[in-house]
């Protein structure tokens, strides 16, 4: 697939097919900035950081361990795009971290994102009970629940590639449209893409588009680093559950 340029092409696309690739947000001196000072923030000694043979693969609570990834988003570009598709009263919510480095490659299968972090005290039982919100478990030290689908379809990421995003380094492969089913899983009615990108190139996806990767090639020297936010429309959530984090954005 093409990167998209114009916003309303963009728009059209995260609501007709689930995302939306974006070329050239961030310049090649940014993006080597950017791995620079992850290298350095993403300590192996943190709970939140998980590596292998002292290569770093996956980090949760990247708001706190690498502060810069709050202002990220923060271009006019971006910022367009995400009052766009979410309307004024966005905010960052969460943000994760991933590599596939080589010699120490993983794999996802197809799965949606149907968990975010807030705050365990506001997830009362009765709403549990209700069946609105799944009974928040730990995810290092961060409370998680699955919340009510009007939720994740006000939601959206955006993954800031720091590499090149190849056949060779395990790619994201989607199921264009699949948002559309809501929390339900559907693999079989839908056509499966592999998605490839530049390195400063983001991509703009609903949470409950299925996804999935491969592991890279074994003879592959790259990497795939990936900043990956979470965007919410707003504040308030049914039932007056909250956020774990959650940043506004400046257009309030």
């Amino acid at each position: 697939m093409m990167a998209e340029n114009s916003l309303d092409s963009i728009a059209r696309h995260i609501e007709e097919d689930g995302f939306s690739l974006i070329d050239h947000v961030l310049s090649q001196d940014k993006v080597d900035e950017i791995r620079e000072q992850v290298r350095h923030s993403f300590s192996t000694s943190s709970q939140s950081v998980r590596h292998r043979d002292g290569e770093v693969y996956a980090v949760r609570n990247v708001l706190e361990l690498f502060p810069q990834a709050r202002e990220l988003w923060q271009t006019d570009r971006i910022k367009e795009i995400l009052c766009q598709v979410l309307g004024p009263d966005f905010g960052l919510v969460r943000g994760l971290y991933f590599d596939k480095p080589p010699d120490q490659t993983w794999a996802l299968p197809w799965h949606k994102d149907l968990l975010i972090a807030v705050k365990e005290e506001t997830v009362v039982p009765e709403l549990v009970e209700q069946g609105l919100y799944s009974q928040p478990r730990m995810r290092i030290g961060v409370p998680h629940t699955e919340p009510p689908l009007e939720v994740l379809q006000s939601m959206l990421t955006l993954r800031f590639h720091l590499d090149d995003m190849t056949p060779k380094n395990g790619p994201l492969e989607v199921l264009p449209g699949s948002h559309h089913t809501g929390k339900k899983m559907k693999i079989e009615t839908f056509d499966p893409l592999q998605l490839h990108c530049r390195a400063g190139d983001v991509l703009a996806m609903n949470p409950l588009l299925v996804h999935c990767s491969g592991s890279s090639n074994p003879k592959t020297t790259q990497h795939r680093r990936i900043l990956h936010l979470e965007f919410a429309a707003r504040k308030a959530m049914p039932g007056n559950v909250q956020w774990w984090e959650f940043y506004p954005s400046d257009t309030q």
